[in-house]
């Protein structure tokens, strides 16, 4: 049996999935004129994906211009330059290819340019959010999930607060996936796009907001990263593998949609907000593990639904909390990975800073966790995930 392209409708985006679906684009353009489309630095080209969206624009007769310089870990200020740009322009939609990073730009670009403004008012909420130009997302990793739902995160640069908007006006109106274009992601990228989604699928079936179909989702989650991503980290031109890692990321999306993320995203927005470096990913990862020793000890019966993947002796008990940390490095591990925090610069003398910033900005995505989360809980994940394993 071969790799099933389909369709599925989410919320107010059509998702187009499976091998070749971007030619899905083409009848999407027909509506338009001018489309301006934003591009990360290289993933667009390298992959192929941004040649075959120019294809389409072209032979659909639709005048376009190219931005290709979002970066990770995107700022208010990139948002703001964008987003003149396409005002500018005069484009009555917007093309974003590349990972979460360019969707999350073009969202909120497309926010400022149809609601005026700028990126900070909506991302410090000091200004409602409204229906943004129409926006194609080509997703080019398997982990964010921004191609099907309605947030998107940037920092606002003076405070190093990296915060998100969260509106049903930013769901793209098209969101492609298409796994051919995820075989040249490079084997780093692969691994922590992969723990993104590994960890929405942790935090949205322990979230106070999750149900039986988030936890439902969570779990085929985990199990699809556990069986895929030792393949595709060992041999990344592996397509099935992309598929299904591919799959996982947009399940993992919709469940965060629907039940939130909590305190180690919560953490790792403070941490990536005051060090650009550390990509997303390798910060839930990091975090993580320690994480989870108490979330499993809150909630075992869920986390146990789901990390029996990675350790079939596990048990629904809190007493193997410690077990569950260790099954989940152990993993990570497995695939490659095995940085710190202190590979970024974060010692235990800035525990104070990230405490505080976690509290003052992000205190609403805290409330959301299993347990209560209180100063000493933030800053024992923080020091034990200085440590080495």
């Amino acid at each position: 049996m071969g790799l099933a392209s389909f369709k599925l409708r989410y919320g107010r985006t059509l998702v187009s999935f499976g091998p070749g679906s971007v030619e899905s684009l083409a009848s999407w353009l027909s509506r338009f004129k001018r489309v301006y489309v934003v591009a990360g630095r290289s993933a667009a080209r390298v992959s192929g994906a941004l040649d075959d969206v120019e294809k389409y624009l072209r032979a659909s007769g639709v005048e376009y211009e190219v931005f290709s310089g979002v970066f990770p870990n995107p700022t208010a200020s990139l948002v703001d330059s964008v987003a003149e740009l396409i005002w500018r322009y005069g484009a009555e939609a917007v093309v974003a290819v590349g990972g979460g990073s360019t969707i999350d730009v073009a969202k909120i670009a497309s926010v400022v340019v149809s609601c005026g403004g700028r990126a900070r008012d909506y991302l410090s909420r000091s200004r409602d959010v409204c229906d943004a130009l129409p926006l194609a997302a080509v997703n080019l990793t398997h982990g964010t999930g921004s191609e099907v739902d309605r947030y998107a995160v940037a920092t606002i640069e003076e405070t190093h607060e990296k915060v998100s908007i969260a509106s049903e006006y930013i769901y793209p109106s098209l969101g492609i996936d298409d796994p051919r274009y995820l075989v040249t992601l490079p084997r780093v990228q692969t691994v922590y796009t992969s723990l993104d989604a590994f960890y929405h699928a942790i935090e949205s079936s322990t979230s106070k907001a999750s149900s039986p179909f988030t936890r439902s989702l969570a779990e085929e989650v985990v199990r699809l990263i556990s069986r895929w991503l030792p393949v595709a980290v060992s041999n990344p031109a592996d397509l099935e593998a992309r598929y299904w890692l591919l799959y996982a990321s947009l399940l993992a999306g919709i469940a965060v949609d629907n039940s939130r993320t909590h305190m180690i995203h919560a953490l790792e927005h403070v941490l990536s907000g005051l060090e650009p470096r550390l990509a997303h990913g390798a910060g839930l990862a990091a975090l993580g593990p320690s994480a989870i020793e108490f979330l499993y000890r809150e909630v075992p019966e869920v986390l146990h639904r789901l990390l029996r993947y990675l350790d079939p002796s596990l048990r629904p008990d809190p007493e193997d909390s410690g077990k569950a940390a260790a099954a989940v490095r152990r993993f990570q591990a497995e695939v490659e990975f095995s940085e710190s925090l202190l590979d970024y610069g974060f010692t235990a003398d800035r525990v104070d800073e990230v405490v505080s910033i976690t509290f003052k900005s992000l205190g609403y995505l805290l409330s959301l966790a299993p347990l209560e989360v209180g100063e000493d809980l933030v800053r024992r994940i923080y020091l034990n995930s200085l440590r080495r394993y």
